[in-house]
């Protein structure tokens, strides 16, 4: 009896090593996969290739495939499918496809860390360049607020989202818009990041417009990038 005890034990903890070895190559295959990715990313953007890139998807999902429950990997998948979008061949009628996937990326990323802020921004970006400012845009960015509320990033997407869809903003976007840039004028010479994000949405008109008045944005007013952009 003793002799079958001691063989059950012995089976039990062979089956146990063997679980965690199998975890433990899994985890280092993923965290390979991952870096492979990543280390694609570290080159200057406009030096990515589209084979480049497809290769760091291709990395990134066999990743997310091994070890599924790590968040940055998700959000590093969200992240490249949305720099395919800025590929010059890229296929038109593919754009929502690509939106649907990020979108699902990152809130598979949520699931298992709800903490970062960048992420649920990114997230209400990704939904608005679907739905517009809709009520869930508008959640995702309360979430945002609510886990990082002096973050740069989390004040610059809302900018951006604020921009992109001034023409159909509701008045508490707008109400927020204005909330943001001053919190984001607090940043100093980050400060010039919202004229990128303005540059590269075709709304310096509209920001330029936003900064003409209001003691907040005085030393916005006196920077080069406004001397530059806003003539």
């Amino acid at each position: 009896m003793n002799d079958l005890k001691k063989l059950t034990q012995i089976t039990l903890l062979a089956i146990i090593t063997l679980f965690i070895s199998y975890e433990s190559i899994q985890s280092m295959r993923a965290n390979a996969w991952y870096f492979n990715a990543l280390n694609t990313l570290k080159q200057p953007r406009a030096l990515i290739t589209p084979q480049e890139l497809h290769l760091a998807n291709d990395a990134i999902t066999l990743a997310t495939q091994l070890e599924p429950l790590q968040a940055h990997y998700w959000q590093l998948s969200a992240y490249i499918k949305m720099l395919s979008l800025t590929e010059n061949n890229v296929n038109r009628s593919n754009v929502p496809k690509v939106y649907q996937l990020a979108e699902l990326a990152l809130l598979n990323s949520l699931k298992y860390r709800q903490s970062w802020a960048e992420t649920w921004i990114e997230l209400a970006k990704i939904v608005s360049y679907q739905e517009g400012p809709s009520e869930r845009v508008f959640g995702y960015i309360q979430q945002a607020k609510q886990v990082g509320p002096y973050k740069i990033d989390v004040h610059l997407g809302v900018i951006e989202i604020a921009l992109v869809n001034w023409q159909q903003l509701p008045p508490k976007y707008k109400a927020l818009y204005v909330s943001e840039l001053s919190l984001t004028a607090k940043h100093g010479y980050k400060f010039s990041r919202a004229f990128e994000i303005a540059k590269q949405t075709d709304t310096l008109p509209t920001l330029c417009l936003s900064l003409q008045f209001g003691a907040q944005f005085e030393s916005a007013r006196n920077s080069w990038m406004f001397k530059k952009h806003c003539k």
